[in-house]
């Protein structure tokens, strides 16, 4: 199964390079030199966005890798996933855990405690994690290959699946 990470964000990254980069040649074309450059950088700058949000996840029998075009990077072979959860980035406006935020799908290769699972939401995105956008869709395909709970960081479980899983 292949997914992009993060496809909302995107599109609206790459949405807003494209506007930037609109500017920036209309800026330019009359002659407003300062002002056609930031336009540039800030079109960069988000297309920069737009292609990390954009790296496709891809998931078979043998692990997890991050795929950009033609090239294959950060290899994760399920042998070595300790931990698959769905994390709640709304974090500090949340102590309670029963509203839930954006959610995603992390896999880390090390066993985390609850302090670990609170400084990985507060500091979104990992560097060094695996990680989408949540979707029952995604979670049911993770199914396939990982056989056990996955670990809610920072929601309250009974929110959770009252919200997902309506019976």
């Amino acid at each position: 199964m292949r997914c992009i990470i993060d496809p909302k964000k995107a599109i609206l990254c790459g949405f807003a390079s494209f506007v930037f980069l609109f500017l920036s040649i209309l800026s330019l074309q009359y002659e407003k030199l300062v002002l056609g450059l930031v336009y540039l950088v800030l079109s960069i700058v988000y297309l920069y966005f737009t292609f990390r949000s954009a790296v496709l996840l891809e998931m078979d029998d043998r692990g997890l890798r991050d795929r950009f075009l033609w090239l294959t990077f950060n290899e994760l072979p399920w042998i070595n996933v300790r931990e698959v959860g769905i994390a709640n980035l709304k974090v500090l406006k949340n102590a309670e855990k029963k509203k839930l935020g954006e959610l995603y799908i992390y896999f880390s290769d090390e066993q985390m405690g609850d302090e670990e699972r609170l400084r990985m939401c507060l500091h979104w995105p990992p560097k060094d994690k695996r990680y989408m956008r949540f979707s029952q869709k995604r979670i049911k395909a993770i199914q396939k290959y990982w056989e056990k709970k996955p670990v809610f960081a920072w929601i309250d479980e009974e929110a959770f699946l009252d919200k997902y899983y309506k019976y």
